[in-house]
C-alpha cells in the first residue's frame, strides 16, 4: 500500500503501527522516525523561517483572516504518486494540512489520484481521541490486532504515570509571545502527571491571556511547550518569559522549558511520554535530559 502522510503526527502514529515504510511521501515537519528523513515532502509553508513568535502570530492571524490555508500540497507529486491512502487532519488550520487544503491544492493540476485513494483525516483532542485516529489507521491499513496491542500497553503506561499528586498549580504556555493557555490534550497530561493546570480544562482549546489573568490563576510553576518548537528554542523562550514575569506581576516561582513537538505539540502517543516528562520535572523536580530544563527555581 501507498501511504503519503500530510502532517508529523499521523507519521508517528504509522510507524506505531509498524507501516513507516510503507509511506511513500511525508510533510515538511515529519522528523519521527529518523528512517522517513529523506522521503519526498508533500507539504510547505507560507510562514517564512526566522520570524520572532510575535511575527508569526501576526502572520497566522492575517492568513486566518483572509482565509488561507497556512500550508501548501504539492498537488503534482500527489498526481504522481497516486497513493492508496492520504492521511491529514481537520482538526487545526495552524497545526498542519486539512482536507479542504488538499482540495484546493489539487485544483488546476489535472490531478488523475485513483478514485480509491482513501483520505483519512484525524480528529483527536484528547488522549481518546488520539486512540480513535490510530485505531481509524488501523482499520484502513488491516492492521486491527497490531493497534490493539499498543494501545494495551500505551493505556497502561498512562495509567501509572502519577504515582503522587500534589497541589501545585502549573501553567503551561503553548506561546508566549503572545501568552496561550493549553488546550486539547494538554491539561489531560497535566491531570495525569498529578498537578493541577491554572489555565485550560481537558477539551478546552487553546486562547490568549494576559499577564493580569496569568497572575490571577496563581501558578506555583510555568512551563513553556512553544507549539512547534523544540527545547532549545523554548528554553530561549522561556528566559525572555522569565523576565516579563518578573517585571509585570512579580512571578518568582519556577519556570522551565520542554521539547513541544516531542512531547506535547502532536497528537500522538508521545502525550504519554509528555506527562511522565512533567511528573518528573514539575513533581519530583528532575530535569529530563534533551526533554526538559529549569530556567528559574
Amino acid at each position: 500500500m501507498k501511504v503519503v502522510s500530510l502532517l508529523p503526527s499521523a507519521t508517528e502514529l504509522a510507524a506505531e503501527l509498524g507501516i513507516a515504510e510503507w509511506l511513500c511521501a511525508i510533510s515538511h515537519e515529519c522528523d519521527t522516525p529518523e528512517s522517513v528523513l529523506g522521503r519526498p515532502q508533500a507539504t510547505g509553508s507560507i510562514i517564512p523561517a526566522g520570524l520572532t513568535q510575535r511575527e508569526i502570530n501576526d502572520r497566522v492571524a492575517q492568513a486566518v483572516q483572509e482565509g488561507k490555508s497556512l500550508y501548501t500540497v504539492d498537488g503534482a507529486l500527489l498526481n504522481e504518486l497516486r497513493p492508496d491512502l492520504i492521511l491529514t487532519q481537520g482538526l487545526c488550520d495552524v497545526c498542519a494540512v486539512t482536507e479542504s487544503t488538499i482540495e484546493a491544492s489539487l485544483r488546476g493540476v489535472a490531478c488523475s489520484l485513483p478514485r480509491e485513494t482513501t483520505i483519512l483525516s484525524f480528529n483527536g483532542e484528547s488522549l481518546n481521541g488520539i486512540r480513535d485516529d490510530f485505531f481509524s489507521l488501523a482499520a484502513a491499513v488491516d492492521r486491527v490486532a497490531e493497534a490493539e496491542r499498543t494501545w494495551t500497553e500505551k493505556e497502561a503506561r498512562w495509567k501509572r504515570i502519577a504515582k503522587q499528586s500534589i497541589p501545585k498549580r502549573v501553567l503551561l504556555l503553548e506561546w508566549v509571545d503572545p501568552p496561550y493557555s493549553p488546550g486539547h490534550w494538554v491539561p489531560e497530561q497535566i491531570a495525569a502527571a498529578g498537578l493541577i493546570s491554572a489555565h485550560g480544562a481537558p477539551g478546552d482549546h487553546s486562547r490568549p491571556l494576559s499577564m493580569e489573568s496569568i497572575a490571577e490563576s496563581q501558578p506555583d510553576a510555568v512551563g513553556v511547550i512553544c507549539c512547534g518548537f523544540g527545547l532549545d528554542d523554548n528554553i530561549r523562550f522561556a528566559h525572555d518569559l522569565a523576565a516579563r514575569l518578573r517585571s509585570e506581576v512579580g512571578f518568582g516561582g519556577e519556570i522551565a522549558a520542554f521539547d513541544a513537538n516531542r512531547c506535547f505539540s502532536r497528537p500522538t502517543f508521545a502525550v504519554i511520554e509528555g506527562a511522565e516528562v512533567l511528573q518528573k520535572t514539575f513533581v519530583e523536580g528532575q530535569e529530563v535530559h534533551g526533554l526538559s530544563r529549569f530556567v528559574q527555581r
